[in-house]
């Protein structure tokens, strides 16, 4: 009886801890296109590797989070370098992100949200917090297809977009809705600046305020 009692307690507690474990997947989109140019592109990389260490300190009381990072980025086409499948450690994914290479071609941003749909789809649970992080000028080559379409349809699949505008916009009312359409909503909560000194604080503010809603929905916070 008392042997019983003992599996039964362990059962009971395996599963308490299997209840509580969250998979978080977000992924960086780097704008690698000519508009960018290569300063504002190693930029992007710096706060990458900076924004990455300090989401290694998202550690929720009561929660085991499964955090995996990945990357991409885009100009006239898309490179993976790094999948949610991929991930072993934050050394191995930095060491990714450093080693990329920029592209300079033009700029067509529905290709790299559509890319990230797909990984997120082929790679991540519908059950885990997905998080994209689109980083761009705003200003797309006019035959690029539309990205307020393709971040429409990443929505669908329960993606939370934010995106990072990289430089001051030469129109700040057309391309500011457009990065507004792009993000989720409400759009002041995850349309952001490269340039702000308080960027990884609001984003990692926001990121902790998704986390909260996602394990408590309902929950005000």
């Amino acid at each position: 009886m008392l042997l019983f009692q003992y599996y039964s307690n362990v059962i009971r507690l395996f599963s308490l801890w299997i209840a509580l474990v969250c998979p978080v997947d977000l992924m960086f989109m780097v704008d690698s296109t000519e508009n960018a140019q290569t300063v504002l592109f190693e930029q992007q990389k710096t706060f990458i590797l900076r924004f990455s260490t300090k989401l290694m300190q998202l550690h929720p009381p009561g929660w085991r989070l499964r955090l995996r990072l990945a990357a991409l980025q885009y100009s006239s086409k898309v490179s993976v370098e790094h999948n949610f499948r991929d991930w072993q450690d934050l050394d191995v994914f930095q060491s990714r992100v450093a080693s990329m290479t920029f592209i300079g071609h033009g700029s067509y941003s529905a290709y790299a949200i559509t890319n990230a749909t797909k990984v997120f789809r082929q790679e991540t649970s519908p059950s885990s917090l997905r998080v994209a992080l689109l980083m761009t000028d705003g200003r797309d080559h006019p035959r690029s297809p539309s990205a307020i379409t393709a971040a429409a349809e990443a929505k669908q699949h329960n993606m939370r977009v934010f995106t990072v505008r990289l430089s001051a916009l030469p129109n700040p009312d057309a391309m500011g809705t457009q990065l507004r359409s792009i993000a989720s909503a409400p759009p002041q909560q995850h349309v952001l600046s490269l340039s702000d000194s308080q960027l990884d604080e609001k984003l990692f503010s926001e990121i902790v305020s998704k986390f909260i809603s996602f394990i408590y929905p309902g929950k005000p916070h």
